[in-house]
């Protein structure tokens, strides 16, 4: 039996906790904020311009610690790529190195998305980044003392990989912290335009270092990493992780049941696994460099280079046109001009027309690798931001995977039908994700 007084508490309690939220409110809001400097706070509305994500310190930071680890990146896929295809004459083997990283990356890319969202994000990237440099360093030794072998690149391939499986969704969730949501779509295309300037400098560079010697080029790759990590280490802005209660195993299984409920991210993640078909066209470059247009190590640098010009054009139209363009429109459009150029690059019976197909293909990729990672984060909540992304780079990067089945394939069929193959796969994927996903279609 239920006294008439016994609710009086309840009501009061009610009374008190209402009172008590607004101040707790913003007492939380004050303890985010000043987590994030005075300087990287976000400005008047009215000075929002396209460059104004330059007047915050940590982003100039950022932007270029990224733009040393994408030179790196660039130099070490095409430094490791020619080492093995130079000493074993082997498509097949070169593929399997190359594509250790993304074996590591899918494997725990889970665990980095759980960690970005339960940790202090600002120290998970500069150590990440110092251990990948210590892997550069390692092999450039080993090349120093004349001991390393093809298997060698295995192991240090898989531990770097696993390293950016970390690395890569904090990256993406901190960039957030950075910057805010509102410039998000600004600074992902500012920040994507100058590391495409690494993969036109990058390659180039790195063909012209392999000539001067193959442990030349892993010096030089440390020390763009170490650079990467210092610049990191410098920021100020820092992530505090509200903690969920639960393990990490259950953090996991709840970001995949979000993805999977909603319908714009698990379309964008369908797309994202379209590129293990894209990613078979890797390994046709070198061969296609080595045997048909008869280049080296520097025509093969050239070619990455035209690549990253495409790039660079596609990532300043967007950053110009960003607020004007529906991105899903724009990534239907990007995903259809990707796969023409690879199929113009497979037919192509000299240097030029390898050219113009590589500078396409930079192009659109550019297009896809920027539109799609914002659609994620501006549809994912804040608590599931790491998550999300760490799901993303684990299908993104069966891109990796292409270099062992593109290799495979070359060596079974050639270059032309193995490119061809990789076609019809990404257009199936994306055709499926578009058609199912209405939203997606008209998602700004």
């Amino acid at each position: 039996m239920e006294l008439p007084c016994s609710r009086a508490p309840a009501r009061v309690h009610a009374r008190k906790t209402l009172i008590k939220a607004p101040v707790l409110a913003e007492k939380a809001a004050e303890t985010v904020e000043s987590t994030t400097p005075r300087e990287n706070r976000t400005p008047d509305p009215a000075a929002h311009g396209p460059f104004s994500v330059l007047s915050i310190r940590d982003y100039r930071l950022l932007v270029l610690s990224n733009l040393a680890t994408f030179a790196g990146y660039q130099i070490r896929n095409m430094a490791q790529a020619w080492i093995v295809l130079d000493r074993t004459d082997s498509p097949m083997l070169m593929g399997l190195v190359n594509a250790m990283p993304g074996v590591a990356i899918i494997s725990i890319s889970l665990i980095g998305g759980a960690l970005a969202d339960r940790t202090e994000r600002w120290q998970l990237l500069w150590r990440s980044k110092t251990i990948i440099a210590s892997m550069s360093l390692l092999t450039a030794v080993l090349l120093t003392m004349d001991v390393l072998e093809w298997w060698h690149l295995i192991p240090i391939s898989l531990l770097t990989g696993a390293m950016f499986a970390l690395h890569n969704p904090t990256s993406q969730a901190f960039a957030v912290d950075v910057v805010g949501r509102e410039r998000l779509v600004s600074a992902s295309s500012l920040n994507t335009g100058i590391s495409m300037t690494a993969t036109i400098a990058g390659p180039s560079v790195g063909g012209a270092l392999l000539l001067l010697g193959y442990d030349t080029a892993f010096y030089v790759l440390t020390g763009l990493y170490l650079f990467s990590a210092i610049m990191i280490y410098r920021v100020r802005t820092r992530h505090v992780p509200v903690p969920s209660g639960k393990n990490m195993i259950s953090d996991i299984r709840e970001g995949i049941g979000y993805a999977y409920r909603t319908p714009i991210i698990r379309a964008l993640l369908i797309v994202g696994s379209g590129a293990l078909f894209i990613g078979m066209n890797q390994p046709a470059i070198p061969v296609k460099v080595q045997d048909v247009l008869g280049l080296g190590e520097v025509g093969y640098g050239v070619m990455l280079g035209l690549n990253g010009v495409g790039s660079l054009i596609g990532a300043i139209v967007l950053f110009i046109f960003s607020k004007r363009v529906r991105k899903g429109y724009l990534l239907m459009f990007a995903l259809l001009m990707l796969n023409v150029a690879v199929g113009l690059f497979a037919i192509a019976p000299n240097v030029l027309m390898s050219g113009i197909a590589m500078t396409l293909m930079g192009l659109a990729f550019a297009a896809w690798m920027i539109s799609v990672p914002v659609l994620l984060q501006t549809t994912a909540s804040e608590n599931m931001r790491g998550r999300v992304m760490s799901l993303y780079f684990m299908v993104v990067l069966t891109h990796q995977l292409g270099w062992l089945i593109g290799g495979a394939g070359i060596e079974a069929f050639g270059i032309q039908t193995t490119l061809f193959i990789g076609i019809s796969g990404s257009l199936t994927v994306s055709a499926i994700a578009m058609i199912s996903t209405p939203a997606l279609r008209k998602a700004r």
